[in-house]
């Protein structure tokens, strides 16, 4: 089963408390007009608690829900004038019957087409102006200006003008204070419009106002400008506010942070929402409980009564979520009655254990969470349609995807250190899973040997750590298979005679300056995708090592490997760039001629350099002055 990537009308997230507490607030007509907004990062469940509100209105006779996603009128219709006439085409399909309605109706789309106009209008004289005619524009222009637009294509000096003249003419002159009236008119009608749809309350949804392009989102801000603090309306805004932020930016680019620039954009989405509502990220538990849902799903239909039975159980589990529990196999089957596989029993124990680091590596994001399931159900079909899904345990993958889309450095370590292995087995892994498992006291210095042995450093990295420690343990396991299946983003080598090269190689390149010229034999057998699997392993070590006093592990090998493979050289300067300047010392500045560094690779370098020189570390920069002076003699 794949899950959906959309907004779902089943609850599993308890965000009917969000929406709930909004319809209460909406129940009392004292508290309208007010505009409600929903925040949270993309794939938070914005869209799902909007779909929550909209049902909750769908049998009140007494309130009118509409729905308005801007993002689909994005290029093909003015926001401003799509809002206003989905609003007024919704109350018609709820109204139709009242004789009153329909006039109302009509007096308030003959507004909404004047505003139409005359931004029409206006943008088709600047289009004029500069010689280009958009075709949205051309398109809702009335035939009456057809004489002129053939008129003025081609048109240079005095016949330019002319053409201008006579397009003014056309269009009218400007009326002293013609806007101001029109826009109370069309407000008055709006007034007259909800007072014949006799309804208690206008609650108007927006939705992906976020995925929108700056010019369309502020064009949408702007139309809802015209209905705020209109009797009986509500508006409910669904946005990431970094993303409204941005688009304000964009929008204003000349306000200066100096004169509150940075305060304004922040403030503009606040004045447009009385009300914000914010959904906070998933913590630890209820990705738990979310995972245990979403495999329910795959499990009984979501409609069934079994189901239901286990949405509340969750649902009571969740009125404390500070409370660390989740849904056993076992508990399932007490819920529902029914008796699981094998197969089924497994996933809903490797989802509680893969919990904590799902949740700190998708950041507590709900569409994340759910995508990840989705990728990996999509390559056991992948391993089922090759015929060799009998070689692929379903807790191993999900752990190895963890790795893959959380940590591509530790990845690549483990799927080198497997191909380079005997059948596939991780020998470094396995050491260190050892180590974890019998939790013996290490000092310092075994704990660098142990370090450099397993290649992983759990020490620094605690959501590693915590990954190494779910079951199962990867030690023993041939994982060639898998880095068969999940191979998208990798060249994949099998166990060969290059994985021994590639073993070979990484260990001669590890010593110093003049040690590693003892790698130069096995260097030559390399082929090119092996020299460049080698590089990002040394890489990899580079930036793990990387500190201020000493030369970093692997540093003079990449160096000596680059000397050969010329190739690789921008490669190699263009990682080193990823480095933080508080992990480089003057080691990173000496060294490159003995690179016999290409023409593109020098140019590259030296704007490395001039980087450096201007950074905030005062040491490094010094150096690297001194080494672009050098350069310049």
């Amino acid at each position: 089963m794949l899950w959906p990537d959309n907004e779902s009308k089943v609850d599993l997230l308890n965000y009917q408390s969000i929406s709930n507490a909004i319809a209460q607030l909406l129940s009392d007509k004292k508290r309208l007009p007010v505009s409600i907004g929903i925040h949270g990062d993309w794939g938070a469940g914005k869209s799902s608690v909007l779909s929550m509100i909209e049902e909750k209105y769908k049998d009140d006779d007494r309130t009118v829900c509409i729905r308005f996603n801007s993002w689909l009128y994005q290029g093909i219709e003015d926001a401003q004038t799509a809002l206003m006439q989905q609003i007024t085409a919704d109350l018609m399909e709820n109204k139709a019957t009242s004789a009153e309605f329909k006039e109302a109706a009509e007096g308030f789309l003959q507004r909404v087409d004047w505003l139409k106009v005359v931004k029409t209008t206006a943008k088709y004289g600047m289009a004029a102006v500069a010689g280009i005619a958009p075709p949205s524009t051309m398109q809702d222009i009335t035939s009456g200006f057809g004489a002129i637009v053939d008129k003025i294509k081609g048109l240079e000096g005095d016949d330019l003008k002319a053409g201008m003249n006579e397009l003014s003419t056309a269009i009218g002159k400007a009326k002293p204070k013609r806007v101001v009236t029109e826009i109370t008119e069309f407000r008055k009608a709006y007034k007259k419009l909800l007072d014949a749809a006799d309804i208690d309350r206008l609650v108007i949804l927006v939705d992906d106002l976020d995925r929108c392009l700056p010019d369309t989102a502020i064009a949408t801000m702007e139309a809802m400008k015209l209905f705020l603090f209109m009797p009986n309306t509500a508006f409910i805004i669904a946005a990431d506010e970094t993303m409204i932020e941005y688009s304000v930016r964009r929008h204003f680019p000349n306000l200066a942070e100096e004169v509150g620039g940075m305060a304004y954009t922040r403030n503009y989405l606040e004045k447009l929402i009385q009300i914000p509502f914010r959904i906070p990220a998933l913590s630890e538990n209820e990705t738990s409980i979310y995972l245990a849902l979403l495999i329910a799903q795959s499990v009984c239909d979501e409609d069934s009564a079994n189901f239901n039975k286990v949405l509340d159980h969750a649902r009571e589990n969740l009125k404390e979520p500070w409370t660390k529990s989740t849904i056993t196999s076992e508990q399932f089957e007490t819920i529902t009655g029914e008796t699981l596989s094998q197969e089924k029993k497994t996933l809903f124990f490797m989802v509680s254990q893969i919990a904590t680091v799902l949740n700190e590596g998708t950041k507590g994001n709900p569409r994340q969470i759910k995508r990840f399931l989705n990728a990996f159900m999509t390559r056991m079909l992948i391993a089922d349609s090759a015929g060799y899904k009998d070689s692929i345990n379903e807790s191993v993958l999900i752990k190895l995807m963890l790795l893959e889309r959380f940590n591509q450095n530790a990845y690549e370590l483990l799927r080198l250190d497997s191909v380079s292995g005997t059948e596939g087995y991780p020998t470094k892994l396995f050491e260190l899973e050892k180590r974890i498992k019998s939790n013996a006291a290490t000092s310092e210095k075994e704990s660098k040997s142990d370090s450099k042995k397993t290649s992983f450093d759990i020490d620094k990295d605690e959501w590693l750590a915590n990954w190494v420690k779910i079951e199962p343990m990867l030690g023993t396991t041939n994982l060639i298979p898998y880095f068969f299946l999940t191979r998208e983003k990798v060249k994949f080598v099998g166990l060969s005679q290059s994985s021994e090269l590639i073993e070979r190689a990484l260990k001669l390149l590890s010593g110093g300056d003049l040690e590693v010229v003892a790698a130069l034999s096995t260097i030559k057998q390399l082929s090119p995708d092996d020299a460049e699997s080698v590089l990002g392993v040394l890489l990899t070590k580079i930036r793990n090592t990387a500190g201020k006093k000493s030369i970093p592990d692997y540093y003079h090998g990449a160096l000596f490997l680059c000397k050969h493979f010329k190739d690789l050289q921008l490669t190699f300067l263009s990682g080193l760039a990823e480095i933080p300047e508080d992990k480089l010392g003057a080691w990173i500045i000496s060294g490159w001629t003995r690179a016999e560094l290409t023409p593109e690779a020098e140019k590259e370098l030296t704007e490395l350099l001039k980087d450096w020189a201007e950074g905030s570390d005062k040491i490094l920069a010094q150096a690297a002055k001194q080494q672009l002076k050098k350069a310049e003699k």
